[in-house]
């Protein structure tokens, strides 16, 4: 009982609650809002660190934040995480912490569902394929906000290939954004539901499925997942080719302009 205690949150990021062994987590706002303050950032990375090592419940839901447009806050952010003197260690930091969430999530031998509505960064789309399963709303759009400065999305060389071929998956990454329907049609998404029902079909989704759960069933769907050591090197190499270009030139010479402009990457 301590150590569920352990597992329940509530600030200004994200909530977590227990709901018959299903551990919930309801992130309030998305990370690109908190630019200003990026260490608190990882809070929410380090508490997922934990609750990926904990065995007190039986599955794990991530309900994403909606918004409706993220591009002025995503400007900041990228601005501020390649700018200033603490710039290198919240990038390497923060590259090591996704890597780590996404790692660890497609290990877990728990029953993993991402859940969202609203505008939905690749960023979120490229973490959740992670999940075991993905459960969206009718009105949800995914967005490519690093499109129209060339940079790489984290989490996108790994999953989306292996899921769509990499013909279709480099189509896809080129797409300004896509609604909830090509996600279906292309295998992204497992579900499309109604925005107000959201929440109430996914935990009927995950309660109707826990018992199905198998050992043998969890360990075909980590088998056919990933292959750790690819997904590793996969990420390694995201690293190095977002690293080069936030530090190109041309670049900071863009997101100076933005910010002495409207604020918008896109």
């Amino acid at each position: 009982m301590k150590t569920q205690k352990g597992l329940l949150r509530d600030n200004d990021q994200f909530s977590s609650y227990l709901d018959n062994e299903i551990l919930v987590i309801k992130e309030k706002r998305h990370i690109f809002h908190f630019a200003k303050n990026i260490a608190s950032i990882f809070n929410l990375y380090d508490y997922m660190d934990h609750v990926l090592k904990d065995k007190t419940y039986n599955a794990l839901v991530t309900f994403a934040p909606s918004e409706r447009d993220l591009n002025t806050e995503y400007s900041y952010f990228v601005s501020r995480i390649i700018s200033g003197d603490d710039a290198t260690d919240y990038l390497e930091r923060f590259l090591n912490v996704v890597n780590k969430f996404i790692l660890s999530l497609a290990t877990i031998n728990h029953m993993t569902v991402f859940a969202a509505h609203g505008t939905v960064p690749m960023f979120y789309l490229n973490t959740a394929l992670a999940y075991d399963y993905r459960i969206v709303a009718e009105d949800t759009v995914f967005e490519n906000l690093n499109l129209n400065i060339g940079l790489l999305t984290k989490g996108s060389g790994y999953f989306l290939p292996r899921i769509l071929g990499i013909k279709k998956a480099t189509e896809v990454l080129q797409w300004k954004s896509f609604s909830a329907e090509d996600a279906l049609h292309l295998g992204l998404v497992d579900q499309i539901v109604s925005g107000t029902k959201l929440e109430e079909e996914t935990l009927q989704f995950v309660s109707g499925n826990q018992a199905q759960m198998s050992s043998t069933l969890l360990d075909l769907r980590k088998l056919f997942k990933c292959d750790i050591k690819e997904l590793k090197r996969s990420l390694e190499l995201e690293d190095e080719l977002i690293r080069k270009r936030l530090r190109s030139d041309e670049l900071r010479r863009r997101l100076t302009a933005n910010r002495e402009g409207s604020g918008r990457l896109l």
